[in-house]
């Protein structure tokens, strides 16, 4: 069964910090303007901030499914196209060219490590049928021990006693803080990341990366030697 965020935790995402890059992504492998005219739904859009900026300058159609009453409520008030729903059972309209999973294949949480890999894949699969490309921008956690740091954080953040543990550590350290506390997160390495694309049925077309991220001393505590974001473009594989 899935993990939900509360409407609190689902609030300290109505930012922007990553729009640009994630709209910069978009434009290097897909394209924009010069190109065909795409619908794009944007799978987990929230208040459609990325599909606000993108409409404005990749010339495309944009609509955002989300489970959130309210983030469709204030991303219509934005003027995007948005409906409610689940990103595990999306409704189509048959007119769709993309799908897009900003940030949000993360979320995709189980009580489980299966349970959370089939969750996160079954996300994917259901456009397999249905979008001729997928565009994936997601955190990518390398660690100083195999896939560990990963695996690590969504242990300590789907468990409640040690969420609790975790929440007083942030009251002293503010770079450890999460607000997926209790829940769950599940960060993959890249490689963990195009296995996952595979099992789900997709081939990796084309990858963007940012930078690497400037991390505090203290995420040494949980083995991560790196983070940054990576763009992927997808397509499905005949069966």
């Amino acid at each position: 069964m899935q993990k939900i965020l509360s409407r609190e935790q689902v609030e300290e995402f109505h930012h922007d910090e990553f729009v640009e890059e994630q709209v910069r992504h978009f434009m290097s492998i897909v394209g924009g303007s010069s190109g065909p005219r795409l619908v794009v739904v944007d799978v987990g859009g929230g208040i459609g901030l990325f599909a606000d900026r993108l409409q404005q300058v990749g010339g495309h159609e944009l609509r955002v499914l989300d489970l959130d009453a309210s983030s469709v409520e204030l991303c219509a008030k934005r003027g995007v196209k948005c409906t409610i729903g689940d990103a595990l059972n999306p409704r189509f309209s048959g007119d769709e060219h993309m799908a897009s999973f900003n940030m949000i294949l993360h979320h995709l949480v189980g009580a489980s490590e299966r349970e959370t890999r089939e969750l996160q894949k079954r996300a994917l699969a259901a456009w397999r049928s249905n979008a001729r490309q997928l565009f994936v921008n997601e955190y990518v956690y390398d660690s100083f021990l195999g896939n560990f740091s990963g695996w690590l954080i969504f242990h300590v953040t789907k468990n409640r006693l040690l969420s609790w543990i975790g929440s007083k550590v942030a009251a002293v350290v503010p770079s450890l803080r999460a607000n997926t506390f209790g829940v769950g997160v599940r960060f993959r390495a890249h490689e963990e990341w195009r296995r996952l694309f595979d099992e789900a049925g997709f081939r990796v077309e084309k990858v963007v990366q940012s930078n690497n991220d400037t991390l505090p001393i203290t995420y040494r505590l949980l083995l991560i030697k790196n983070r940054r974001r990576d763009s992927f473009l997808l397509v499905p594989v005949a069966k």
